[in-house]
C-alpha cells in the first residue's frame, strides 16, 4: 500500500541504456529496486523492449544513460519503443530522465540539416510522455514547454568540489575557453567571487582561420593567483581548452597549474589526445554520460586525473521531489 499523502500513486524506476551505473545509484539512494523490463531480439536486427511488470497507476520514472559511441541511436529507438510499451500499460504518469539530453548541441540548423535539440523531446511526445528531466542544456532556449522539461542547474556541482579542493580561492582564476562560455563563466566566477578570464580565437575575417588567441580579463589577476579552472557544460574533444590554456598561460606566466570542469563527458575520439598534450593535470565531469574503463585507465595512464562527480543524489532528491509535488529549484538555488 502506497502511504505516501501527497501521491496516492506508487512510485516505478526503470533503468534503460547500454550503462546501468547512473540509474542503479539513484535508486540506492531513492532506497527502491529498479523495476525490470526484457529486450526481445528478432532474427532480422529488430528489438522490442517492454516492462515485465504491471505499470499500471503508478507514478513512472525512467531513466537513460549510454556511453558515446555505443550505437547511441539504436539505444535511442529501443528508449522510444519501450516509453510507448509503459504507456500503453497505462500508468499514472511517465517522467523521462535524460541526464544529458541527446543532440542538444543541434540547437541551430544550418542549410538543410535538421534542429535535432528538438528532434528527440518530440519524438517522446508523440509516445506520449508527460515530463522530461535533463541536466544543464547546452543552449537554455532547447527547454522545451510541449512536452514541459525541467532543465536542473548542476553548476552548485562543480563549485561545491572546487570550494573543497581549495581553501585559498584567492589564487584561483576562472576561465571560459572561448565567448559562448563566457556566460557560464561568468556564473561561476560571481558564485565563487573570483576573477575571470575569456579565451576566444581571433579569426581571420577573410579565410575564417584561427590565427592567435586573445585574453580578456575581468577583475585583478593578481600575482599571486596560480591556478586557472576552465569551466564548460560540456567537454568534447578538448581542442578549445587547450588552445585556450595554452593562450592564457603564455600571458600569466605564474598560473601553473590548469584544471578542466565540465557537467557532460562528451568525450570523441579526439579528447585524450589533446588533453595528453595540453596543460591540465586533472579534469572534473559529472557522470551524465558515462565515460568508459578504457579511457579512464588510458587517461590515467598518461598522467592525468579524471574526477568523476555523480550527479545521482540531486536526480533522487528531484525525482522525490516531483514525485510529492515540491519545487525543485530549491536543490540547487
Amino acid at each position: 500500500m502506497n502511504e505516501n499523502p501527497n501521491n496516492p500513486y506508487p512510485k516505478l524506476l526503470f533503468v534503460f541504456g547500454n550503462d546501468k551505473s547512473l540509474g542503479e545509484e539513484v535508486a540506492k539512494f531513492l532506497e527502491i529496486t529498479p523495476s525490470s523490463y526484457e529486450i526481445k531480439n528478432f532474427p532480422d536486427g529488430e528489438r522490442v523492449p517492454y516492462q515485465t511488470e504491471t505499470v499500471r497507476g503508478r507514478d513512472v520514472f525512467i531513466i537513460f544513460t549510454s556511453q558515446n559511441g555505443q550505437e547511441i541511436d539504436r539505444w535511442l529507438m529501443d528508449y522510444l519503443r519501450f516509453v510507448q510499451a509503459v504507456k500503453r500499460g497505462h500508468p499514472h504518469r511517465i517522467t523521462v530522465i535524460l541526464p544529458k539530453l541527446v543532440h542538444q548541441r543541434g540547437d541551430y540548423s544550418y542549410g538543410r540539416e535538421p534542429k535535432m535539440s528538438d528532434f528527440y523531446p518530440s519524438l517522446l511526445k508523440t509516445v506520449g510522455i508527460d515530463c522530461i528531466i535533463v541536466c544543464k542544456l547546452h543552449n537554455p532556449a532547447s527547454q522545451t514547454s510541449q512536452p514541459a522539461m525541467d532543465n536542473l542547474d548542476t553548476t552548485f556541482l562543480i563549485t561545491d568540489y572546487i570550494c573543497e579542493r581549495f581553501t585559498d580561492l584567492s589564487k584561483v582564476v576562472i576561465a571560459a575557453g572561448d565567448l559562448g562560455g563566457s556566460k557560464y563563466g561568468r556564473k561561476i566566477a560571481n558564485k565563487l567571487g573570483t576573477p575571470l578570464i575569456i579565451v576566444d580565437k581571433d579569426r581571420s575575417k577573410i579565410s575564417g582561420e584561427t590565427q592567435a588567441m586573445k585574453v580578456y580579463s575581468y577583475g585583478d589577476i593578481s600575482p599571486q593567483i596560480d591556478t586557472a579552472i576552465f569551466v564548460d557544460d560540456v567537454i568534447s574533444t578538448g581542442g578549445t581548452l587547450r588552445q585556450g590554456a595554452d593562450a592564457l598561460g603564455e600571458q600569466y606566466s605564474a598560473i601553473t597549474n590548469f584544471y578542466a570542469a565540465a557537467t557532460h563527458a562528451d568525450f570523441g575520439k579526439e579528447t585524450l589526445n589533446n588533453f595528453v598534450k595540453s596543460k591540465f593535470k586533472e579534469v572534473w565531469v559529472t557522470n551524465t554520460v558515462p565515460v568508459s574503463d578504457e579511457f579512464k585507465n588510458e587517461f590515467k595512464k598518461q598522467g592525468k586525473e579524471l574526477v568523476i562527480i555523480s550527479v545521482a543524489k540531486l536526480l533522487a532528491k528531484v525525482i522525490d521531489n516531483v514525485h510529492d509535488g515540491n519545487p525543485i529549484s530549491s536543490l540547487w538555488e
